[in-house]
């Protein structure tokens, strides 16, 4: 089985919070920047920690909307999409270098990533942006996701969750009977089917930080 890097969101400004746990077992960081989640002050916390423990930078962008932490979709026409996500991530690209750290990828986050596996219109305008700021900017795509248009140029990064229920290729909805795993034992044993699946690409593998056994299993991964 190849190991495939594991991602994690963080610097979401949970109770408890379970960054400086998550982050020394994680290869790569989706940090909050804002949208369903953080300040400028858990920002450059977050960014300090991925820096000292070595971890890749990535940027979490979202719909405004805290209140539904991001999960809820909005109609935005192309200009306001390009407009939400390039000054979520220019800011946060300024914030790293201003604190010593790169930023390597692009993550949408909730809503936003799913309407981007399914709305062209929102895909572009986040392949736009990474051109406006950073060419070398990775993005991450849901793995099997092939309508990824006219955007050859922009590098991405095909990923799956570890403690997210599917059906084939096809994630469960939230609210679907078996959507979130909530099992450590089972949440392992997916991510330990993920480093062997064969039907499609795969290069990294997310694991939760709002939820708690995903925590405890990145525990026994670490620990394994």
């Amino acid at each position: 089985m190849s190991k495939k890097l594991i991602n994690c969101d963080l610097g979401e400004c949970l109770t408890p919070n379970p960054d400086q746990q998550i982050m020394p077992v994680i290869d790569m960081a989706n940090i909050a920047c804002g949208g369903h989640a953080g300040n400028d002050e858990s920002m450059i916390k977050t960014i300090k920690l991925a820096v000292e423990n070595n971890v890749t930078i990535g940027v979490h962008p979202s719909y405004e909307d805290k209140s539904n932490f991001g999960r809820v979709s909005f109609n935005l026409s192309s200009d306001e999409l390009y407009d939400l996500i390039h000054a979520q991530v220019l800011h946060f690209q300024k914030l790293c270098a201003q604190n010593g750290a790169k930023l390597k990828y692009v993550k949408p986050h909730g809503a936003l990533y799913h309407d981007m596996s399914n709305n062209q219109k929102v895909l572009d305008a986040m392949c736009k942006v990474i051109k406006a700021v950073d060419k070398n900017l990775a993005l991450v795509v849901q793995a099997g996701d092939k309508n990824l248009g006219n955007n050859e140029n922009v590098t991405f990064l095909h990923e799956v969750f570890a403690d997210r229920g599917y059906d084939g290729i096809e994630m469960l909805a939230r609210g679907e009977q078996g959507a979130v795993l909530d099992s450590p034992d089972a949440i392992v044993k997916q991510y330990q089917r993920f480093l062997s699946e064969k039907l499609f690409k795969i290069d990294t593998i997310c694991f939760h930080s709002d939820n708690s056994a995903s925590v405890e299993a990145l525990k026994r991964l670490n620990h394994a």
